[in-house]
């Protein structure tokens, strides 16, 4: 398994942004659910504050190279 690392933060993304793509109620729920049913993903946080987004992810490797 891997640990995968996505995120801005205000030195990244200015606000408008970082507004966009801010996680708050429903929204985090939302989020974290879809983000689980990815192929692949065992696990996942995601950390929003007023000034950065991160999302990390557990990732399960596969044994075949994926031709993305």
């Amino acid at each position: 398994m891997k640990t995968v690392v996505i995120g801005l933060n205000h030195k990244t993304a200015d606000v408008d942004l970082r507004e966009k793509l801010a996680f708050n109620g429903p929204k985090l729920e939302d989020g974290i659910r879809q983000i689980r049913e990815l192929p692949g993903i065992k696990e996942t946080v995601i950390v929003s504050t007023c000034n950065r987004v991160e999302i990390y992810l557990t990732v399960k490797m596969s044994k075949k190279p994926s031709n993305r």
